[in-house]
């Protein structure tokens, strides 16, 4: 019998060893080990360690941004947009911040553009609904007049791609990091970005 649990372990042990040691450094033996199986058994819930990895793969895109990030009482906020986008920057660390998350990046860092079952793991994919979220909100600031008539798509990738490098630089690694700097270089980015595009 296939228990739910134990593929759970299976994945987080992978991911574990994924990004430490890359794809091609791990091994479905050390995989075994660590969740306390038979290197056989695990075969019973996954064909390959490309399976397993596609596995990892597919269950982070399905954490949605939106559902972890966009509440109703921050969208509430989106009539004072600089709070908004602070606050956004904020959740969005904190997203990041999860030890599952900062594992996945490195994954996704180290094995970028490496093919695996005719699949290209890249950082473009991963952060397409981010990218999508925000031109929807700078859409819609933009129709309201909050701020200056620019390019919502351009807005987007201004906004994200600085956070993102405050991840990749922050919160890509297990050594320990005070979050409270990564909050205050958010901040001064939105800071930034906030007095370039709002209508004195």
């Amino acid at each position: 019998m296939k228990h739910p649990d134990t593929k759970e372990k299976i994945l987080n042990a992978a991911l574990d060893f994924f990004s430490r040691h890359g794809y091609s450094g791990a091994s479905i033996r050390q995989i075994s080990r660590a969740v306390g199986i038979r290197e056989s058994a695990i075969y019973n819930h996954y064909k390959s360690k490309e399976e397993i990895f596609l596995a990892i793969l597919s269950s982070f895109k399905l954490k949605t941004i939106s559902k972890e990030i966009l509440s109703d009482d921050l969208l509430d906020e989106v009539i004072n947009p600089d709070k908004f986008l602070k606050t956004f920057a904020r959740r969005l660390i904190e997203h990041w911040n999860k030890p599952g998350e900062r594992k996945f990046i490195r994954v996704l860092l180290m094995e970028q553009f490496t093919h695996i079952s005719n699949k290209e793991l890249s950082t473009t994919d991963y952060l397409s609904e981010l990218r999508e979220i925000c031109r929807l909100i700078f859409s819609e600031m933009v129709k309201t007049k909050i701020i200056k008539p620019l390019d919502p798509g351009l807005l987007s990738e201004e906004f994200t791609a600085p956070l993102f490098l405050i991840r990749t630089e922050y919160l890509s690694s297990d050594d320990f990091v005070d979050i409270n700097t990564v909050y205050e270089r958010a901040n001064k980015h939105v800071e930034f970005f906030w007095k370039a595009i709002r209508i004195k």
